[in-house]
This record gives C-alpha cells, sequence and structure tokens, in this order.
C-alpha cells in the first residue's frame, strides 16, 4: 500500500493525448507594457514542468492556452495614522491582475478550461518590495492557481 503512495506524478492528469502546448503571448489590454512577456513565460515554465508537456508550435500542437491581460490596478490597501503632510499615511498597496484564459484541447476540439475573469492580488508594503515586484508574486500565484485548475479537471 505504501509503494502506491509513493509516486505522485501529474503526467496521467490530463487527456492521455495532450502531449505538446501551444502558448502564445498573452495579449495587452492594460498600459503595463512587461505583464504579458511575464505571464507567457511563467505560465509556460508551469505547463512544461508541472503538467510535463512539451513546446509546440501553433500548427501542431495537442493543446493550446491563450490568454489576455484584462485590467492591471495598484491601488491603496492599508492605512496607518497621520502622514508627514498631515494625510492619511498608507503602509500597504495592492496589486491586483485579471486575466481572461482558455485552455483547449486540439485534437478534439473543445475547451478544457476557460476563465473570463481569472485574478489573483497581493497587499505589499512600498518601503520594503516595489510594485513591480509585488506584480511578478501575483503572476507566480496566477500561474500556481492555472496550473492547478487545469490539472484538476482530469
Amino acid at each position: 500500500m505504501l509503494l502506491s503512495c509513493s509516486h505522485y506524478s501529474t503526467s496521467g492528469r490530463l487527456p492521455e493525448h495532450i502531449r505538446t502546448v501551444y502558448i502564445p503571448s498573452f495579449d495587452n489590454e492594460t498600459a503595463e507594457f512587461y505583464l504579458p512577456q511575464l505571464i507567457t513565460d511563467e505560465f509556460t515554465d508551469r505547463f512544461l514542468s508541472d503538467a510535463n508537456l512539451r513546446l509546440g508550435d501553433a500548427a501542431g500542437a495537442d493543446a493550446a492556452l491563450t490568454g489576455s491581460v484584462v485590467r492591471y490596478y495598484e491601488e491603496a490597501e492599508t492605512f496607518g495614522g497621520a502622514g508627514v503632510a498631515g494625510g492619511t499615511d498608507v503602509s500597504g498597496r495592492r496589486v491586483t491582475i485579471v486575466l481572461r484564459v482558455e485552455f483547449t484541447d486540439r485534437i478534439e476540439g473543445k475547451t478544457l478550461w476557460e476563465s473570463s475573469n481569472y485574478s489573483r492580488w497581493v497587499i505589499y508594503e512600498p518601503d520594503k518590495e516595489s510594485e513591480r515586484e509585488a506584480a511578478e508574486r501575483v503572476v507566480t500565484l496566477l500561474a500556481d492557481d492555472m496550473i492547478a485548475s487545469v490539472l484538476q479537471q482530469w
């Protein structure tokens, strides 16, 4: 019984005929020019490592992950006491990224997973972390959730 539980693999969690994935650059509907490449790279790394897929081309891949960065916003989250100029001091800020994503089985011609409002956020302290670093953490969380969502379907 112990032997059957000692090995974990995600390779059998997608339909068996899916061995390659095509992931074009995400589209961008925001002013944050760096996000599409950051997201595409992170999602590609996750599908290749965690789902044990190989990268395929536009014409021949078994599956495709396509998406768009729909919204990006950064806003005050945590307020402290009075600031230097008598205003309210902001001690925490929130970065939120919203995506539209679709994972399709190109062999069988069907959508395996999709979301038009796929989002995550983090709170960061501006004196300890930059907004860009916080956005990178959000992208990591999005990739974690994405791979889990796709693999849990199977």
